[in-house]
């Protein structure tokens, strides 16, 4: 690796380490190139597409099938609707 790429690589597998959670950085510390930690991390977040329209799949049938059941409160109800919703933005669906 010429240096100016083995510099590049530092740089960013340093930046990316600092960004991390304890539980990440056990996941990618085996890796050395910083494009193998993005790519273990998409992984292992699931982003991969069919595992994201699966979410969103479940995310719809969790909303079509919404109900207040009657021993919730309607903070327990509002905290429901809010993860479906929450769920959808992070998939970027909604």
């Amino acid at each position: 690796m010429a240096t100016k790429e083995f510099d590049a690589n530092s740089k960013a597998h340093h930046a990316l380490l600092q960004a991390l959670y304890d539980g990440d950085i056990a996941r990618i510390i085996h890796c050395k190139p910083a494009n193998e930690i993005r790519s273990h991390l998409v992984i292992t977040h699931e982003r991969t597409s069919e595992v994201k329209r699966g979410k969103i799949d479940l995310f719809n049938s969790q909303y079509e099938n919404f109900v207040m059941n009657e021993e919730e409160s309607i903070d327990d109800m509002i905290i429901k609707i809010t993860k479906i919703t929450n769920g959808f933005t992070s998939l970027g669906d909604r």
